[in-house]
């Protein structure tokens, strides 16, 4: 004799595996649909190669995204963050391209940042070099 709750269980078993399909998938859309986006223009320190000189316009700042829940982007201090561009070694004239690095290393005592997502708009600096005169 089969016992009372295997049968309620088992009841209808196709509508209810389709009912937890759908909340995982409500769960899913939640989940990122409350990420927050925050864009904010910060300045750079580049690193420029000896002998050569950038004959390209420079971006005056470059664009940071962070990406993560409203409380937890809001919370950060921009003026915490760093952003460098490292061409100290470029070795031949024209254009070159360099990453730009960003340093959060002050944010990790007050922020958690496995939650959050931090990159840059461009991720890379294009740069036109020439020789100067000192260059050998």
């Amino acid at each position: 004799m089969k016992s009372k709750f295997l049968q309620k269980v088992f009841y209808n078993w196709q509508v209810k595996i389709i009912c937890f399909l759908l909340a995982i998938f409500a769960y899913v859309v939640l989940l990122y649909s409350v990420q927050e986006k925050r864009t904010l223009a910060l300045p750079y320190e580049m690193e420029m190669p000896n002998g050569y000189k950038a004959e390209s316009n420079l971006p005056q700042s470059i664009d940071l995204v962070i990406m993560g829940t409203e409380d937890q982007i809001y919370m950060i201090d921009a003026s915490k963050i760093s952003l460098t561009v490292d061409f100290s070694t470029v070795e031949r004239e024209g254009v070159n391209y360099a990453t730009v690095q960003i340093d959060t290393s002050e944010l990790s005592s007050y922020v958690d940042m496995k939650n959050i997502s931090i990159y840059t708009k461009p991720s890379q600096v294009k740069v036109y070099f020439s020789k100067t005169g000192d260059a050998q």
